[in-house]
């Protein structure tokens, strides 16, 4: 019983270690706009079993019955009608199988894809390449850049103007274009994942005006183009000098003031001096008759109280 069974689960390492031998990666969902071009990353790997010709790649469409050609250098006439002439390798690494199709049309949305290394040599007993699909979805339209801006708060200032999108066809980057500024520009196109690619232009100035519009502008493959806009607001530091109000010259008060001050209380003391001492010639005659009653009541005490 023993031998059997040792026997049974060497039989299936080994076919595990077949179907492990192969592997072919691609996105799942690759999305692409109408009227450009798209491309399906695919790349794959063996440690056994190798192809007689790892460079014939065949793309098929994946349906229940059938094996439906989308590309086939040796059989172009074979290619069904929606992919025919419209479709191609591109890369040029040996473990490359990345699909290319020009002019995507509607009637490409929805549809499934599998590559297939070497048919005629590995077959589907080796690897299962129908199990690894990408489905394209169409786009009817593109998305609008994205425009972001840093610094250029006055005029004079350096300013930072960043444009970028996404798009799925490196064969043909998109072509960006920034309007009403002009500067330096810095282009980069950075792999995110799984076929989506990012095309970033920057552009380094310096703020000419105190108002303007950017715009930028992304053409595709196929002559598809869209615009986007954004507005900048510089001050002018002259502006800004008008705007902060200019602080008044007091410094003269802290002298007059108190001069005045004491002016005022040195008048105001004249005027009470002369208030208090000011007499009448009717006062007078009274004051002295009210001296010569004083002297008359004094003699008239010390005779009463004289010896």
């Amino acid at each position: 019983m023993k031998g059997p069974l040792l026997l049974h689960l060497l039989f299936l390492g080994v076919l595990l270690y077949d179907a492990l031998a192969w592997d072919v990666r691609m996105p799942k969902v690759i999305r692409g706009l109408r009227g450009s071009c798209l491309v399906i990353p695919c790349s794959y790997y063996y440690s056994s079993n190798p192809p007689k010709n790892p460079h014939r790649v065949v793309w098929y469409q994946w349906v229940s019955l059938g094996y439906p050609l989308v590309y086939d250098p040796l059989h172009p006439k074979y290619v069904i009608e929606k992919f025919r002439g419209k479709t191609d390798l591109f890369g040029s690494s040996s473990w490359d199988c990345s699909l290319l199709i020009k002019n995507l049309e509607q009637v490409h949305h929805g549809q499934l894809l599998y590559a297939w290394i070497d048919p005629e040599n590995v077959s589907w007993r080796t690897y299962k390449f129908y199990d690894v699909t990408s489905a394209i979805l169409v786009d009817a339209s593109p998305q609008q850049p994205s425009i972001k801006i840093y610094g250029g708060v006055r005029t004079g200032d350096t300013i930072t103007v960043v444009c970028s999108t996404l798009h799925t066809c490196p064969y043909s980057k998109p072509n960006i274009t920034l309007n009403n500024i002009e500067g330096s520009d810095e282009t980069d196109n950075e792999h995110i994942e799984d076929g989506l690619w990012k095309i970033t232009l920057t552009r380094t100035c310096f703020t000419i005006a105190e108002n303007a519009t950017i715009e930028c502008s992304v053409t595709y493959y196929g002559g598809i183009t869209v615009t986007a806009m954004k507005r900048i607001n510089a001050q002018s530091p002259s502006n800004e000098e008008a705007d902060v109000p200019i602080p008044v010259k007091t410094d003269w008060l802290y002298i007059l003031v108190p001069s005045l001050v004491c002016i005022l209380a040195c008048i105001l003391a004249g005027v009470i001096h002369k208030i208090r001492h000011r007499r009448t010639p009717g006062d007078m005659q009274g004051s002295e008759q009210k001296v010569e009653a004083s002297l008359v009541r004094e003699k008239v005490t010390l005779r009463i109280g004289g010896p």
